[in-house]
């Protein structure tokens, strides 16, 4: 008979998402140590994403556009602000964080870091991505439905469907 398997037991198997490369960095005539962490632990993906949404949404809100061609390099922005130990913006102003990012894309070690990782931890990163993306349709397509079906139900308040409609589209 085997014995019970300990969640305990997987702590060799996630010590990987410490490891880390020492990249020397020289800037305007100054050294620096640049720490890279190649392996991506996935609650740092999801925080990523999450960060990556946030910074999207607030695009919406104040109607700044990143163009489409930059998209994957600001992605390749957010995986080198969660994946070293380098100093980035706390500022959560669109254009702060999107010239903070300018920056960084024309720099050399911006080219230098991204060439760096696996490949398996950049997929990660886009394979939750895409998983979140999927999901928020999954959902929009729910809302539409509701939205329909109740739109398509004779109520006897229409004071109450309109009460309805107007949440719904503020929720979004």
């Amino acid at each position: 008979m085997s014995k019970q398997f300990s969640v305990a037991q997987l702590k060799d198997e996630i010590a990987i998402y410490d490891e880390f490369v020492e990249i020397p960095v020289t800037v305007q005539g100054k050294e620096y140590t640049v720490k890279m962490f190649p392996y991506f632990k996935p609650e740092k993906v999801r925080d990523l994403v999450k960060e990556l949404q946030e910074f999207f949404q607030e695009c919406q809100k104040v109607k700044f556009t990143v163009p489409k061609i930059e998209e994957e390099d600001l992605i390749g922005y957010f995986i080198i602000k969660h994946f070293t130990n380098m100093k980035f913006t706390k500022s959560k102003k669109v254009k702060t964080i999107y010239n903070e990012f300018k920056i960084a894309l024309n720099s050399s070690l911006f080219k230098i870091l991204m060439d760096s990782y696996p490949k398996e931890s950049i997929t990660s990163v886009y394979e939750r991505i895409y998983s979140v993306l999927e999901a928020s349709a999954l959902l929009e397509d729910k809302i539409k439905e509701t939205q329909k079906v109740i739109k398509d139900m004779s109520l006897e308040n229409k004071e109450l469907l309109e009460q309805l409609n107007n949440k719904g589209s503020k929720d979004r």
